[in-house]
């Protein structure tokens, strides 16, 4: 389910009939953040986020996905007391809340999580159904979210099938407790070193090859968890 986290506490589907009268508050910090420990990315993020956290892959339903490991046992150790994330490279997911996306076959839904609906809020409909100013940008944001998923999504399999994944089971020790990843997926660079001439200067071309390098080496961010406790 892209776009969605564990802040997510209600998640319901948006329908401009059944929620015309709908009104949604946004958050003014990201305190829902709070105990959320790991969020999918997009394409566009992979190497910014690979400066700042520990970016493996997953697997989900035939689904291969890049996500970034953001917290422990409950935990965000990105954010301060305030909601105020400690470094510049924010989630792309995180800035869309409470609305996200979920992908149905080959489309995408988008979502708002209930707790945020209040009467102070802004409206997302008019009185027949018509999309207001304010949740026009807010879909025109989510239609790039989607697209951007969409990239990722194939980047990722492109890679998986043509061997440059390979498994991860992972033990990390950090301050906040142990943490355990299982089944997971990284780089394999080891198949990587011996391919032709050929196939290396087409991964280096679409930028595939940085990412998995950058990616690979993110894992060495847990150690940040510790400075940042």
């Amino acid at each position: 389910m892209f776009g969605l986290m564990k802040a997510f506490k209600k998640a319901v589907a948006l329908d401009s009939h059944v929620h015309r009268d709908l009104r949604i508050k946004m958050p003014y910090d990201y305190s829902f953040m709070k105990d959320v420990e790991i969020v999918p990315i997009t394409y566009s993020e992979i190497l910014t986020a690979t400066m700042y956290y520990p970016v493996m892959f997953g697997s989900q339903e035939g689904n291969v996905f890049p996500f970034a490991v953001i917290g422990i046992n409950g935990r965000n150790v990105f954010l301060d007391e305030k909601g105020n994330w400690k470094v510049d490279a924010v989630p792309n997911v995180c800035k869309y809340y409470p609305f996200g996306l979920i992908k149905e076959g080959q489309d995408y839904t988008i979502v708002f999580d209930e707790l945020y609906t209040s009467p102070e809020g802004e409206r997302l409909f008019d009185e027949e159904g018509n999309e207001g100013e304010f949740f026009s940008k807010i879909k025109a944001k989510l239609t790039e979210l989607a697209r951007d998923f969409h990239d990722v999504e194939e980047f990722s399999q492109e890679i998986l099938k043509s061997g440059y994944l390979k498994p991860l089971n992972l033990d990390i020790e950090t301050k906040l407790g142990k943490m355990q990843f299982r089944n997971m997926l990284m780089a394999n660079l080891e198949a990587i070193s011996v391919i032709s001439p050929e196939k290396l200067y087409y991964l280096n071309a679409k930028g595939y090859l940085l990412i998995l390098h950058a990616h690979y080496l993110s894992l060495r961010n847990f150690k940040l968890f510790d400075i940042f406790v």
